[in-house]
């Protein structure tokens, strides 16, 4: 009698399992990857609309002080020759001898991406752009006292959504605070 033995074949290769396993391995990767970088979605283009404002604004906080000066945030609506759409565009001007004048170089005037919204309160009363006047008022003043306007903006992507939202308070003694990256600051302490 013969024993017959039987030898397990082994197939060389990988199981449907696996690769499913290894394909989704390398998808969350490339999901924290785009994450990571940014992408071009409407929340970070926002927090980089905000980051520069902060900078300007604590740069002109200190110059005011500093250089003795009186310097104000002008806000504008505009319309680029190529779009119909409306953009909200800044720019911060000086007071000499009563008038408001240009800065300098040192701080061009900006403009917020069409997909942009603004919404802004000047000392706790929503303020709104009147085109009807000639010589139109700053909506924030910075002081060489150091104090400045109760100021409070948010900007956020057309698709309002709070969460989105990026709001800046600027109180009378002159603090410039990003709320949004402090709420988050806070919360983080809390755990």
């Amino acid at each position: 009698m013969t024993v017959l033995t039987t030898q397990r074949v082994r197939q060389s290769g990988f199981t449907l399992v696996e690769l499913l396993v290894v394909m989704m391995i390398i998808g969350i990767a490339i999901s924290m990857a785009t994450l990571s970088i940014g992408g071009d979605d409407s929340t970070s283009r926002a927090e980089e609309e905000v980051e520069e404002f902060m900078l300007q604004a604590k740069f002109v906080s200190e110059q005011t002080v500093l250089d003795y000066k009186m310097i104000g945030l002008f806000w504008t609506p505009r319309t680029p020759g190529d779009s119909t759409r409306q953009r909200w565009c800044y720019d911060w001007r000086q007071q000499r001898q009563g008038e408001w004048n240009p800065v300098g170089e040192a701080l061009e005037g900006r403009c917020l991406p069409e997909d942009m919204q603004l919404e802004i309160r000047v000392e706790g009363e929503e303020w709104e752009y009147d085109p009807r006047e000639e010589e139109p008022a700053p909506v924030l003043i910075f002081a060489p006292s150091g104090e400045a306007t109760a100021y409070e903006m948010a900007i956020f992507p057309d698709e309002f959504d709070a969460g989105k939202a990026q709001r800046v308070e600027v109180s009378p003694l002159g603090e410039v605070t990003w709320l949004n990256r402090e709420e988050r600051r806070k919360w983080e302490q809390d755990l």
